[in-house]
């Protein structure tokens, strides 16, 4: 595995811990759950958010769609960055994934 794979992996274990997490209902992430339920609750106006991860998590795998996965990754953080900002939360966990984003995205355009 080349380096520079690195934070497409890390994207890749991020989005699936997610979804685990949102699908047990923290019962396994205590701790990331949290950390999700402070950016949106879990109730019925999220139930679609671990399949989302699942479905991005999928494209992050595959070859051909890697680059696709990336950029929906880029945009749903920058999302959160804005979420987090306008409630006057946390924005550093955002931050630190969407940048890892940029970097995983970057390695699937072929910008390095």
């Amino acid at each position: 595995m080349p380096i520079r794979e690195i934070p497409r992996f890390a994207l890749i274990g991020l989005t699936f811990l997610g979804a685990i997490s949102r699908f047990t209902h923290g019962r396994y992430t205590p701790a990331f759950y949290r950390y999700q339920v402070g950016q949106a609750p879990d109730d019925a106006s999220t139930r679609f958010i671990p399949l989302v991860d699942v479905a991005v998590g999928t494209l992050l795998c595959l070859g051909g769609t890697k680059s696709v996965g990336t950029l929906l990754c880029v945009l749903f953080q920058g999302f959160g960055i804005v979420s987090q900002v306008r409630k006057g939360g946390q924005v550093w966990p955002d931050g630190v994934t969407f940048w890892v984003a940029v970097a995983a995205s970057g390695v699937g355009v072929g910008w390095w």
